[in-house]
């Protein structure tokens, strides 16, 4: 339930920022310092020897301020979704669904320095937030046994570092690698703490 309302917020700010910053910036050079960079890669979970949990998909969405091109700090909001397969014990996992589908989205915000040499750039970014990751979890009633959708938030650390390659000012393809950890302060169990990520996609301002 709470990730479909994150889901349902982010698309709601993505939309209002899409209408309203047209009318909000009033000149060409402060729209040109938000970025929206987008990827798509493969992430590998670490860390929780309780499960077998597979590589899976990894989709990063994000909106960037950089308050200057290059060669500066940037500042940066992150909503990315990782999907993953796991096989746990079933003693030891919070769920009786021993074979089932761990989704993790994590909502992150940080800064980064960018340093640009030509057509390319490098960066590191940091990132605090937090990690709500989704399972299934089965119970039995009058009609028979029933799957529920059961959330558990954390806080979370993102820390990843990039290259860009810009084929025009304003557009650049993206190779970002990072590595995501939750931190288990409350809720309890984590399903697994850990993740890798290797991405790859592109950067762009709105307009």
């Amino acid at each position: 339930m709470k990730l479909n309302i994150i889901n349902k917020c982010f698309l709601i700010i993505l939309l209002s920022l899409k209408f309203t910053l047209p009318a909000i910036c009033q000149t060409e050079n402060f729209s040109s310092r938000i970025f929206f960079p987008g990827a798509v890669g493969l992430n590998i979970p670490s860390g929780d020897e309780q499960t077998s949990i597979k590589a899976g998909f990894s989709l990063l969405t994000a909106i960037e301020y950089r308050p200057q091109y290059t060669n500066n700090i940037f500042f940066r909001f992150n909503y990315d979704v990782l999907s993953n397969k796991y096989i746990g014990l079933p003693s030891r996992v919070p769920t009786n669904v021993t074979q089932g589908k761990l989704s993790a989205s994590f909502l992150m915000l940080g800064v980064g320095y960018r340093h640009s040499v030509g057509r390319y750039a490098i960066y590191a970014l940091i990132q605090p937030g937090f990690n709500l990751s989704s399972y299934s979890r089965a119970s039995d009633n009058s009609t028979g046994i029933s799957i529920s959708n059961v959330s558990r938030d954390h806080p979370a650390l993102k820390i990843s570092t990039g290259i860009e390659y810009y084929i025009v000012p304003h557009f650049a393809l993206v190779a970002e690698p990072g590595f995501y950890h939750s931190f288990e302060v409350r809720n309890g169990f984590i399903l697994n703490s850990n993740y890798l990520s290797y991405n790859i996609g592109f950067t762009t301002t709105l307009f």
